[in-house]
């Protein structure tokens, strides 16, 4: 079994630094692997000690993301690669699951399975899962919690949303978007790091991946977001005794009387 899971290199949203126009500044921020991405990478990894699979990891953005695939490499991922050109630059969701997509048909088409975590950190769209699976005319499941089966032509899964719990199979080829926080990702052993030190990635640009130029980047993406900025917004806390406050507590006692009573 060949698995693809995307990984997204992110800043780490628990430390955002701020212009002085209110703007993020990323060049102050520490890059991390997209979390949720992680929860998908040992998703994988439980496949490949079950199933015999091969996990390549790929990434998309400028040179340092090879740090990322440096950390999934470490976790025991087979293969990696980085799909980096300037003109992939500014790509929306949208532009970015052309180049996913491409990828995966010229580079890799013997994929049986793919996997995404199910939205990135610093946008939360939880669109490019599904929207590479479209271009590629895949079947898609999204939120899953876990991965509980897997036949020659087949994967079973549980998915978990905000309304209910769901479990379906799905024919293979697939992709399939992990929840956050549903599996304990793999510390990695210094083998693993000394390993993804030495570990030589492949890099494709758009010309490899066939693209025509205007296909991605800002020139590829409908939408764009003009401004990030944070809000000034100040609120006002009222504190109130209800030991001081008679009318005030007796209400409160006779709403609860009254549900209880019911």
């Amino acid at each position: 079994m060949n698995i693809v899971v995307f990984i997204k290199q992110v800043p780490d949203t628990n430390d955002v630094k701020w212009t002085a126009n209110n703007n993020i500044d990323r060049t102050q921020m520490e890059s991390i692997m997209n979390p949720v991405d992680k929860q998908a990478v040992q998703a994988a990894l439980l496949l490949k000690n079950s199933y015999n699979a091969h996990i390549t990891v790929i990434t998309m953005g400028p040179c340092k993301s090879v740090e990322v695939l440096k950390e999934a490499v470490a976790m025991r991922a087979d293969d990696a690669a980085i799909l980096c050109d300037s003109k992939f630059a500014g790509s929306d969701t949208c532009a970015t699951s052309k180049v996913l997509a491409a990828a995966i048909q010229n580079k890799y088409p013997d994929t049986d399975l793919i996997l995404f975590g199910q939205s990135a950190i610093d946008g939360e769209t939880a669109q490019t899962g599904p929207s590479t699976a479209a271009r590629l005319n895949l079947p898609v499941v999204s939120n899953v919690n876990e991965i509980t089966d897997i036949q020659n032509d087949s994967v079973t899964v549980n998915t978990e949303n905000e309304t209910e719990k769901s479990v379906y199979k799905i024919n293979l080829p697939a992709v399939l978007c992990i929840n956050n926080y549903v599996y304990q990702p793999e510390v990695p052993r210094i083998s693993g790091y000394i390993h993804a030190h030495d570990y030589n990635y492949k890099m494709y640009n758009i010309y490899e991946l066939n693209l025509p130029e205007n296909s991605a980047g800002i020139k590829g993406s409908p939408t764009f977001v003009s401004k990030v900025y944070r809000t000034n917004e100040k609120r006002e806390c009222k504190i109130i005794d209800i030991t001081k406050e008679e009318n005030y507590c007796f209400d409160v006692i006779s709403e609860i009387k009254e549900v209880t009573e019911n």
